[in-house]
């Protein structure tokens, strides 16, 4: 696609990447309720799920496709969930790469976050696999 959301040129809107809690029927989708969702996506195999207890983090530096949602927001829902995920101090919003190429905006947990939590083995994260 090379519409003006997917490309996030000439548009006010960004592709966001969630694959926690923020997904539909997640504790934290309501963030996102005014956003038009995309459809179901995956990274490109660059990545790592670590489990945090109850929420994943995404780290940059494994070998793994993550799947997720895309979802186009605007600047005020951006802001909501920069405060959600506590950016920049928490998790980092950053550039993710999507298997087809398109580069979006998603939530990093830094490494010096993510030391000590155990790497989860699931690509697919849902809540019932935090209970």
């Amino acid at each position: 696609m090379t519409d003006a959301i997917t490309t996030g040129q000439a548009s006010d809107q960004v592709l966001v990447f969630v694959y926690g809690r923020m997904k539909q029927g997640g504790a934290n989708h309501a963030v996102l309720a005014q956003s038009k969702f995309i459809g179901g996506a995956v990274t490109a195999p660059l990545y790592t799920l670590v489990d945090l207890g109850g929420l994943p983090g995404l780290k940059k530096d494994g070998q793994r496709a993550i799947h997720g949602e895309l979802y186009a927001v605007d600047p005020q829902t951006l802001a909501n969930i920069d405060e959600l995920e506590d950016h920049p101090d928490t998790f980092r919003r950053d550039t993710l790469t999507l298997e087809d190429g398109r580069e979006v905006v998603g939530y990093v947990l830094p490494a010096s976050q993510a030391a000590g939590f155990p790497h989860m083995n699931e690509v697919v994260w849902g809540e019932v696999l935090a209970s």
